[in-house]
């Protein structure tokens, strides 16, 4: 099972990758849209990692993100990563910059929550 800092780690670099991708053509920033959704999940999993505990299929993460009390407060912008990731892979969306401002707004709310209580 991945460490606390594994999980951090992955999450900060998908974070710079997806920034790296912004630019361009709607496909790009549909895998910008991708690899944010994978970083809030790393810092998701990088709390989890804090109690042991691991889940290795999204709709089990979701519900723990649900009924965790101390995740729950960012339930509804995890699942919209999630609903923009699934979109950008399997359905024809182009995407542009009013989506990605509202990814990045979603994934600051992740992960400036996660920080927060892994800093207690």
């Amino acid at each position: 099972m991945p460490s606390q800092a594994e999980h951090l780690f992955k999450a900060t670099n998908n974070k710079t990758f997806a920034q790296g991708l912004t630019k361009g053509t709607p496909t790009a920033v549909g895998w910008a849209l991708t690899v944010l959704f994978y970083s809030a999940l790393h810092y998701v999993e990088a709390y989890n990692a804090k109690f042991n505990a691991h889940f290795s299929k999204h709709e089990e993460l979701n519900k723990d993100i649900q009924r965790n009390p101390q995740l729950s407060v960012i339930f509804d912008d995890y699942r919209d990563l999630s609903t923009f990731s699934w979109n950008a892979r399997y359905r024809p969306v182009a995407y542009g910059e009013k989506e990605l401002n509202e990814a990045l707004a979603c994934h600051a709310a992740v992960e400036e929550h996660v920080t927060e209580l892994l800093s207690r």
